[in-house]
């Protein structure tokens, strides 16, 4: 990272304005976000692990696996639906690219509060402090450094906040070359037309329909043009909100589940032949 990178990057979310408004989604409330839903009780597949200078990781997925995949959430870290992603792509990439999943708590049990949701005092606080990008990046770079001397190959996923640190973790700005072979974003957060052109790897890009249009296409135009462009993956999901894939899914709600259900699967297609 250049001396110049800390500063770029703590421009994007400061302002309290990590996850896009429902701009698009809900026009009747057009300067909130998505509500993030209570749990429903489902019963996770995996478990929580210490690796590598986490305390706390969520691990799902095969034992035999030689690739692993690193999960970054959002803002309200460990969540039901977005741990049950992971299951699901755990359990789509069985036959072709058995991956173990490796979910961190880079929060370190202090995320986002839900009834704070909305507060953008209280989430500028939590983006100069515990969601620090330029502190939390150089630690998620290291922790795939870790699993690197395990696995074969190791690539990542992020949701909204966590989208961000994947696209940076996949620039060709970082000092040394990425240690992850591919990865992927979900209705990622603060996504910047950088983020294409940046990009040193394969990407697997699905926003939704509440991040902004034209940075979308500039990313997916860079993509096409990269050397392997053809590796790349590309969806908008523009008939659900931003977070429907993780803390801010309502499964309750037949086109998030339809779409929620589509995204982990493409994910997975994505993931086992990316790299």
């Amino acid at each position: 990272m250049d001396e110049r990178e800390p500063d770029r990057i703590e421009k994007d979310g400061t302002d309290g304005n990590c996850c896009p408004p429902q701009s698009t989604s809900n026009l009747s409330k057009p300067n909130v976000p998505h509500p993030v839903l209570d749990p429903e009780g489902y019963e996770l597949q995996g478990t929580y692990e210490k690796v590598g200078k986490f305390e706390k990781v969520y691990v799902t997925g095969p034992d035999h696996a030689k690739h692993a995949l690193v999960v970054i959430y959002d803002i309200f870290g460990f969540w039901e639906t977005t741990q049950r992603g992971s299951d699901l792509l755990a359990n789509h990439l069985l036959l072709t690219r058995p991956t173990q999943i490796y979910m961190p708590d880079v929060f370190r049990g202090h995320p986002f509060p839900k009834d704070k949701d909305g507060d953008k005092e209280e989430l500028a606080k939590f983006f100069k402090t515990t969601a620090k990008i330029s502190d939390r990046l150089p630690e998620v770079l290291e922790f795939a450094e870790h699993l690197k001397e395990k696995f074969d190959t190791v690539s990542i996923l992020g949701y909204c906040w966590g989208g961000k640190i994947a696209l940076l973790s996949l620039s060709k700005d970082q000092p040394d070359p990425t240690p992850f072979c591919c990865g992927a974003v979900i209705h990622p957060a603060m996504i910047a037309e950088e983020d294409g052109k940046n990009l040193a790897v394969p990407l697997g890009f699905y926003p939704s329909m509440d991040e902004p249009i034209d940075v979308i296409k500039s990313i997916k135009k860079d993509m096409e043009e990269k050397d392997f462009g053809k590796k790349c993956d590309f969806h908008h999901y523009n008939t659900v909100h931003h977070g429907w894939a993780a803390a801010r899914a309502d499964l309750k709600d037949p086109e998030n589940l339809k779409q929620y259900e589509d995204v982990y699967q493409r994910a997975a297609d994505y993931f086992s032949q990316c790299c």
